[in-house]
């Protein structure tokens, strides 16, 4: 799987409390995973997903 493959459907902040959109920080694939930071643009509260490839 290639970075362009994939997709994370994940647009709005997850706290219930901020609707803030995610902004992707950075990105890297490592043993079969791929791992993304995300960072709410209004309350900066930053998220990790990791993403089996």
């Amino acid at each position: 799987m290639s970075e362009r493959d994939y997709r994370l459907d994940v647009k709005r902040c997850i706290d219930v409390k901020c609707d803030g959109e995610l902004a992707e920080v950075s990105h890297y694939e490592r043993n079969n995973w791929l791992t993304v930071e995300l960072q709410c643009a209004r309350c900066k509260k930053k998220f990790v997903v990791k993403v089996e490839i």
